[in-house]
């Protein structure tokens, strides 16, 4: 498992529980703009998957984007400062929480439910093409497996045998419908059959689980042996985004259930068993409190794009002659 501890993978989570809790925070402050999705509960399949990845690959997420960006290997600077607006952020703060990239680290997300599927599919044609063993790996929603662009992206994929991981986080809900209710097989995973793909579903709050399929899947796409589609089952433990009433379609019982089952809950018990001391993962908080604390101060002092950045992007720079001839 990428030589990676459990301890390791548990404080990474950790981390990506209190930078979303910081960033649900600074939301309720109207200091993050667009809109935002909290992310408590899938921190496994973020670890597991995203962090899995090596520097040169490629990584697709969605409008649940940020654990995702910073688990594969966005800056929490870069990606805080763009939800909230700010120069600093990786996308110059114009992209907000849902819309942003970040070439240097190969990040790429959108708010548009699927559309990240087809264009996964036409950066890996471009990997393979360029004969290289990179991989790209496309993060999407259960709900996104009812678009056609699910369809069209796992076809060509595998008829072209590209070099692609297509994770579905199923976290059992798209917005405020359960999956059971919008999917009409048991396992969105059995779709893997019309495309010839193997049938993959795992535990999604199971980090290690997460991370050795991922070492598998990568290790195998690099040798020629993809697309892959894989179904990370979890629970999405907040709502839809944050003021989401929620009781219109789960009830308070069902949430506390499904808490005492969640990645950190799961990776803490299984660290204790193995003999790691309590006190020893409890002072893994303090740290991080302190780095949350200094990135939450020094994100608010960041500046806004002037006007003339805001739109330097919208349109391409006319030259002389072409002004001349409007």
């Amino acid at each position: 498992m990428s030589g990676v501890s459990l301890k390791n993978l548990y404080e990474e989570m950790l981390l990506l529980r209190r930078f979303d809790k910081l960033s649900m925070r600074l939301k309720m402050k109207d200091l993050i703009y667009s809109g935002y999705h909290p992310t408590e509960g899938q921190e496994a399949v973020a670890v597991g998957f995203c962090g899995a990845l090596r520097d040169d690959d490629v990584l697709l997420s969605t409008h649940r984007p940020h654990i995702h960006a910073v688990a594969g290997g966005c800056t929490m600077e870069a990606v805080l400062t763009e939800m909230m607006g700010r120069t600093t952020g990786c996308s110059g703060g114009l992209g907000g929480g849902m819309q942003y990239v970040d070439p240097e680290h190969n990040f790429y997300c959108g708010s548009v439910v699927g559309s990240n599927l087809p264009i996964a599919t036409g950066v890996a044609m471009a990997m393979k093409q360029q004969g290289s063993d990179r991989v790209c790996m496309c993060m999407f929603g259960d709900g996104a497996s009812n678009t056609g662009s699910f369809h069209e992206a796992l076809n060509l994929a595998a008829i072209w045998k590209l070099p692609v991981i297509f994770v579905c986080e199923n976290n059992g809900f798209a917005e405020a419908m359960p999956v059971e209710e919008f999917v009409a097989c048991k396992r969105i995973s059995s779709r893997s059959r019309a495309y010839d793909l193997e049938e993959i579903s795992i535990d999604g709050n199971d980090v290690e689980a997460c991370r050795a399929t991922a070492d598998d899947l990568i290790e195998r796409t690099r040798k020629g042996e993809g697309p892959f589609l894989v179904e990370a089952v979890t629970y999405r433990i907040r709502g839809h985004y944050v003021g989401d009433p929620e009781k219109t379609y789960r009830t308070k019982d069902e949430v506390a259930e499904k808490k005492q089952e969640e990645p950190l809950v799961r990776a803490r018990e299984r660290l204790l068993e193995q003999g790691t001391d309590a006190a020893e993962l409890d002072a893994l908080e303090g740290p991080i409190k302190e780095r949350l604390d200094a990135l939450s101060e020094w994100a608010v002092e960041q500046p806004f794009p002037t006007l003339e950045q805001a739109i330097d992007n919208v349109y391409i720079p006319l030259t002389e002659g072409e002004v001349a001839c409007r």
